[in-house]
């Protein structure tokens, strides 16, 4: 594993997304019979070709969340929906999105063999695999509550909202294009500061125990990490556990000089946050994780294994 593979997991998954919105607005489109300035043998190969780019960056996605041993996923939890430790629902979103989209994939291989009706029933399935998809990143993402990408997933709802109010209304006012604008931001918004459901499946024991998805107040661990990089890379990450809960801190680094410094906490409720580092020493670090201060110190070791405490605490504490 990479520094870059938690990178490339969120980048791969948003670029899927957008370009599944893409698809989902060039096919309803088509479907209401448009005019395109293109002849229309031609955008359906881009709608085609979305589709193929989507199945690609969705595969990546796929592949880095393996790969990542920050949350540990394993090929089952990725094969079957709401079975993971870490946000089981808004996970399981996702992989069901994905079992839809591949669904809706062989369809497409056995488009030839299959009465047309058939194919354009199962094809509708996409607009299931854009909704589900859309639930996953603005549960399970780690940027959910971030501006840039509720703006980005806001966008992505309006444009798709407003072409199936051109394929389905006789008329579109400026007041029904509000409307559907309005909508969409509401319900981005409510996903991405919704609480985090249960999942839909129980584990019978034998005493019950309150699930808690919030970050807790105080927490301390034993580190155990390794440092990921060579000294040439311009990223260095400590990669590893504290107590139960995953660690992260990544350093970009220039001219041998810290210039950034960023750190993830995973819980074992599922909880997760992402803060900054304010200060940064050989034997550890200070800084801020949500409304949290973290304090860690830790050694480091020839063969760049790194041992130490953490401790997170109210901020002011």
């Amino acid at each position: 594993m990479t520094a870059l593979t938690w990178y490339v997991a969120r980048s791969a998954g948003i670029v899927a997304y957008l370009l599944l919105s893409s698809s989902v607005v060039v096919g309803v489109l088509m479907s209401a019979r448009a005019r395109f300035t293109w002849p229309r043998f031609a955008v359906e190969e881009v709608h085609r070709f979305l589709a193929i780019l989507t199945g690609v960056f969705l595969a990546l996605h796929g592949i880095a969340l393996l790969a990542d041993k920050v949350v540990p996923i394993s090929i089952m939890q990725l094969v079957i929906p709401f079975r993971t430790a870490y946000r089981p629902f808004g996970v399981g979103l996702g992989i069901t999105s994905a079992l839809l989209l591949l669904a809706v994939s062989l369809s497409n291989l056995l488009r030839k063999r299959l009465p047309f009706h058939v194919w354009r029933r199962i094809h509708y399935v996409t607009l299931a695999v854009w909704l589900t998809a859309t639930g996953h990143g603005l549960l399970a993402g780690t940027d959910r509550q971030d501006f840039w990408f509720i703006a980005l997933v806001g966008m992505a709802v309006c444009t798709v909202g407003l072409a199936f109010l051109g394929r389905f209304a006789r008329t579109v006012s400026l007041g029904a294009v509000g409307g559907v604008a309005a909508t969409a931001v509401v319900a981005v918004l409510a996903l991405a500061f919704a609480p985090q459901p249960k999942a839909p499946h129980t584990t019978t024991t034998t005493i019950a125990a309150p699930v808690v998805t919030t970050v807790p107040t105080a927490f301390t661990g034993t580190v155990a990490a390794q440092v990921l990089g060579d000294n040439s890379s311009p990223v260095l990450s400590v990669v590893g556990h504290a107590g139960g809960a995953g660690l992260r801190v990544d350093l970009l680094v220039a001219e041998g000089q810290v210039e950034q410094a960023a750190l993830a906490l995973n819980f074992p409720t599922g909880a997760s946050c992402r803060g900054t580092v304010t200060s940064l020493a050989t034997d550890g670090l200070r800084g801020s994780c949500g409304s949290r201060a973290v304090r860690i110190s830790w050694s480091i070791a020839s063969d760049r294994t790194v041992t130490g405490r953490l401790a997170l605490a109210s901020a002011g504490a």
